[in-house]
Formats: C-alpha cells, structure tokens, sequence
C-alpha cells in the first residue's frame, strides 16, 4: 500500500472516530475540534500516520472550499440590507452588535499591540473578530433552534462578522503581493457573478432544475452544485484571488438561484461535506501542526491566554446589547456559543501565515485558542440555551366545511401541517399516506356521530395518532370514552368556558383578539411545575384554557396542579406573552 493511499485511509478512520468518540461520550464538543485533535495525534506531532501529499492537499484545500460554500448557502443577503425581516425580530439591533463586534475586535488588537504581544494589529484583530458558523450551525440544528428568533440572531452575526473578517484576510493577502491594486481589482471582479445571479436566479433556476425532477441516478442539483463550486474555485486561482472567497460565492450564488428548492438539497449537501470533504480538513489542520515549538515557547501560550481572554471580552461587550433583547439566560447563551472560533480563525490564520503575514507562533496560538474555545464555550451554551421547540403535530381534521375550514386557517396560520376532508370516505384513502406523520385527528359535527365513530375507529387503526378527538352530543359521550376517544360535547364545552371566563375574565378580549391572542407553552419552569393554577396569581387578563399531559387533555380548574412537560394554552394580549413564556418556560436563574 502506498503512503499515499495509507495516509487517505488513516483521514478516513479518523473522521470516523471522532463522532464515533462524541457519541459515547455524550460531551457538547464541537466534532472540528475533536477533528484537530486526532489529526495531531496522527500527524506529525504524534503517529506520524498522516504524510503530506498532493491528493492529501487537494482534499483538504477543497474541505475548506466546502465549509466556506456552506456559508455562502446560508447567506441571505437581502436580510443583511434589510434586517427589520420576518423571523428576525429587533432586527435593526443587528447592524449595532456587528459594528461594535468589530471596534471592540480591533480595540483589543491594539492593546495587544500596545502592550507589545502582537506584532501587527490589523490580521490578528480580523481573526479575534471571526467566529464559527461551522459550531453555530449544527449546534442550533441540534436543538431545532435554527427557525427561532434566538437562532437567527446567533447566525446573522456570526456569518456577518465571519464574511466581514473572510473581505479582511483577503484584502490583505492581496496587498502583501506585488500589484496589490490590480489583486484588489481582481477581488472586487470575483462579484460580478453574484450580481449576474441575483439579476437572473429565476431564469438560472429554470435552466437548472427544468420540471424539478431530480432521480436517484441523474441528482442534477448535487451536480450543479458540485460544478458551480468548481467553476468558482478555478475564477479565483484563474484571477490570483483566495480559493475559499471563491467557494464562499459560489453559496450565495447557489442559495439565490435554487430559491424554495435549496431544502431539497441541504440535507444532501451538509451529508456530503460533514460526511467527508470538511473533515479531511480539520484532520488536516491538526496533523500538519508542529507541537514543539508549542512545548518550548512561553510565547505561544501567553499569546493563546490572551486570545482566549480577548474573544471573550468581545462576546461581553456585545451581550450588553443583546441583553436588552433577549432575557437573561438567552443573553449568556448566546454570548457563550458566539465566543467559539474555529473555522475562519483556524482558515484565515493559515491564509495568512502562508502568506508571511503572521508568524508561526501567532498562527499556532490562534489554533490553540480556537480549540480551546470549542472545548469551553459551547457546553455552558447548552447549559443555559432555550429547550429544544416542541415539533409541530401533523393534525387531521374531517367534518363540515364551515367548522373545518376556519380551524384548518388558524392552525396553519401558526405552521401546523393540516389535512382536511369534508368527507371520511376522502380521508381513509389518503390516511394509508400519511400513517407516520398525522398524531391528531379531530372528526367535527355531531349529526352523523355514529358513522363518525366508525370513520374515528378505522383512522386509528390505519394512522395510530396520538389521540382522536369526535365531537358527539351528551348522550354519547361515554360510549366514545369506551372506545378509547376524546369526546368533544359542545354544551359541555361552553359551559365549561363560561365557567373559566366568570372565575377569571379576559377584559376587553372579542373572539377574535382571543385566537389571536393564544399561544402554546411547555411547562419546564421550578415556578410553575408542581404549583396548583390557583396559586400561581396570574394577570387577570390571562386564561389558561387547556392542558395537555401526554396523551390525556385535562380541564384547568384551580386545583389542577401542573407537571414539567405539560402543554398549556393560554390566551393572553400580545404585550403580556414575553412575561408569561417566562414564568411557565424559563428556569430559575
């Protein structure tokens, strides 16, 4: 076997042993940083499995390619000019916490400068100025807090701040050569894609992806996506430019042309670059890292010490910001997880070292602190970051149009899946479909409550939900408990809604403000779990109007004592929600 090959397949097992380490572990480490670690054990500061090569090389150089395209996908650059979006509340904040991010990057900079540790401010500011899309993003899909106002601000500013430093140690890489201007020229000629896609995605996307179809065999999105890449990484050595900057455009162009389709394809592309090209390389990284002069330098682990202290200042002085608009233990999650470097820091601190511009002692400690910062930061991230969102049931609802329909609007107003059917016939054909995804059936007006019984018993049997709910008048209510359904009584229904407005009324609410007004909670608070309603003196202008614990719907009475994991709607005004999430979700500081 050559030492080509063997070195390739010790990569391999290496990426193979690092979640494989995680797993049985059970630690919230960054897997890049585990990546960099094994690499150094069998590099060339330990086994010396891992020999330098040219396909070594190219695999690693085209990981680092990956991880930037991976960016540049999740870039969303009309949100970046227009942050006041969707999705992203108090987003005019977003610009602010950039914009002192980086003075404070480049303020620590200069007393590092100042007090003579760093030789240079401007390359070693950018690198404490990066951050770590690369943790920020699995660490949010981990937690399925990726969709949440919580983590788009966690991603904004960490790929905004990681673009800003990326335009950074390019800008200077070009300058450091001979005819900086035309480089720089060459950098800004690098965008012209960008603007041609962003002027054209709807034509490009045509042309792309034809009537959508994408089969087993031809997977024309993953090969379109493979050549753009290609095609930009061979425009920026074409035009002298960083590789990486080239690979980082090739996302955006991507995520501006493949538009509502980039979901079918993210879950093939993150497979295909965390599953191989990026850890080739971290593992990379670690086994070309020579420890000796670690060992024997003083400097080094002053310059890593100051480093990790200066990240963290800056994750801070920004959570000043952030604490006026997030609570309290949000605000030090985000801080936390924001604190990490690992990817630009650990790619621009090789760009640049490369390029002679830092030294190896500088390129070394930035390595270290970026390590160290993954083995820190993200564990009290998890610690004090928001529960996992409870997902989303699929419900089913059959019965009269004018009940389903309005029911069917306001639930999917809220992004619940819904299926509807006026007729059961319509709904047992299609219930073979969806037997693994609909959790809740509701079969509404109770005229034809017997053929809806029957219609409830086959649902059941095909769907398994988590519970059927049958509306059926007073007479029949037992006979639906018998059989092991929910049974929904209108008069009863009503009279126990009138008995909860007369015990605590919601002044100056209409019906409509009360379905816009309500929302859902998990009780996973000290304050609330094991606490009678009664007792927990709400506002007079909020109701709890039902709770659910596992599969059984309970009626809130006074004396109803709440458990962690409950689900409670509640009807509150807007303004009122923050304070309510807080009691029932927030766990005691």
């Amino acid at each position: 076997m050559s030492n080509i090959i063997l070195s390739i397949l010790v990569v391999s097992v290496v990426a193979l042993m690092a979640p494989w380490i995680l797993l049985r572990t059970s630690t919230k480490i960054p897997i890049a940083a585990v990546e960099i670690l094994l690499g150094m054990v069998f590099g060339k500061s330990g086994l010396g499995w891992i020999r330098p090569s040219a396909p070594i090389s190219f695999l690693s150089l085209f990981g680092l390619a990956y991880i930037m395209f991976l960016y540049g996908l999740e870039t969303n650059l009309d949100a970046w000019i227009n942050p006041d979006q969707p999705g992203l509340q108090h987003g005019r904040w977003l610009w602010p916490v950039i914009a002192l991010w980086m003075l404070l990057g480049f303020g620590e900079g200069y007393v590092l400068f100042a007090f003579h540790i760093i030789p240079k401010i401007v390359p070693i500011s950018l690198l404490l100025a990066s951050s770590a899309p690369t943790v920020l993003l699995p660490t949010l899909k981990e937690r399925s807090l990726v969709d949440t106002n919580f983590g788009q601000w966690i991603l904004s500013i960490g790929l905004l701040v990681d673009f800003t430093a990326l335009m950074g140690v390019t800008a200077l890489a070009a300058l450091d050569h001979h005819g900086a201007i035309l480089r720089i020229f060459l950098v800004v000629l690098m965008f012209v894609p960008l603007v041609i896609a962003k002027t054209t995605s709807r034509f490009l996307h045509r042309a792309w992806f034809g009537n959508g179809q994408d089969s087993v065999t031809s997977q024309i999105g993953i090969r379109g996506v493979m050549m753009i890449i290609t095609l930009f990484i061979a425009l920026a050595e074409t035009l002298g430019t960083i590789t990486v900057l080239g690979a980082f455009l090739a996302g955006v162009v991507v995520s501006m042309v493949v538009g509502k389709d980039r979901e079918i394809l993210q879950d093939k592309l993150d497979a295909l670059g965390f599953g191989y090209f990026i850890p080739f390389f971290f593992v990379t990284v670690g086994s070309n890292l020579n420890l000796q002069p670690v060992i024997h330098s003083y400097q080094i682990w002053i310059l890593t010490a100051s480093f990790l202290v200066a990240i963290t200042l800056i994750s801070l002085g920004v959570s000043f910001i952030l604490g006026q608009l997030f609570p309290r233990r949000e605000t030090i999650a985000m801080a936390t997880l924001l604190a990490t470097r690992l990817s630009v820091t650990v790619a621009g601190s090789l760009i640049l070292f490369q390029a002679h511009i830092i030294s190896q002692s500088v390129y070394l400690a930035m390595v270290l602190t970026s390590v160290l910062s993954a083995f820190v930061f993200p564990p009290i991230f998890h610690r004090f970051s928001p529960a996992k969102p409870r997902p989303k049931l699929q419900i089913m609802l059959l019965g009269p149009s004018h009940w389903v329909k309005p029911i069917a609007g306001h639930l999917a107003a809220q992004d619940y899946p819904v299926l509807s059917y006026e007729d059961g016939n319509q709904a047992l054909a299609s219930a073979a479909i969806h037997a693994q995804s609909v959790r809740v059936v509701a079969i509404l007006g109770s005229a034809q409550w017997k053929q809806h019984i029957e219609w409830a018993q086959h649902l059941r049997e095909v769907l398994n939900p988590d519970y059927v709910i049958v509306d059926v008048p007073t007479e029949a209510r037992e006979l639906a408990e018998s059989q092991g359904f929910i049974p929904f009584v209108a008069p009863i229904a009503s009279m126990q809604l009138l008995e909860m407005l007369i015990l605590s009324p919601v002044s100056g609410l209409s019906d409509r403000d009360m379905w816009a007004s309500m929302i859902e909670l998990e009780v996973t608070s000290p304050r609330a779990a094991n606490v009678a309603l009664k007792d927990l003196q709400l506002p007079e202008d909020t109701l709890i109007i039902g709770i659910t614990r596992r599969r059984e719907h309970l009626i809130p009475r006074g004396s109803t004592v709440l458990r962690t994991g409950d689900i409670i709607t509640v009807v509150c005004p807007r303004p009122r929600r923050r304070e309510i999430r807080q009691l029932f979700e927030r766990s005691a500081f």
